[in-house]
């Protein structure tokens, strides 16, 4: 039991330095739920945008296509990941150099 819990700290140290965390942008933090509109206006253009999928869930009764895109932004030395599903953001990852 303890030498699994040693190996499965080491995997998650050595899998790489990828946090969860709200970018900021002129002060407003940009949290889950926050659409693509707002995050443009406060945070600017991306340094890299991509379409990197899409997902079908069910609304009303019916189902909805929705697209998954994802936004960069360089920020004091690392970058913020932004995913958004259907315009609205999802997830905000911080990857540091």
């Amino acid at each position: 039991m303890r030498k699994s819990f040693f190996i499965l700290a080491a995997l998650t140290f050595l899998a790489g330095p990828s946090w969860s965390a709200d970018m900021r942008c002129q002060g407003d933090l940009m949290t889950p739920g926050t659409i693509v509109a707002k995050v443009r206006k406060k945070c600017g253009d991306p340094l890299w945008e991509e379409r990197v999928g899409e997902i079908t869930v069910r609304r009303g009764g019916q189902e909805v296509l929705l697209y998954v895109t994802e936004m960069t932004y360089e920020v004091s030395g690392g970058y913020y990941v932004l995913t958004f599903e259907g315009g609205e953001l999802r997830k905000t990852e911080y990857f540091q150099n």
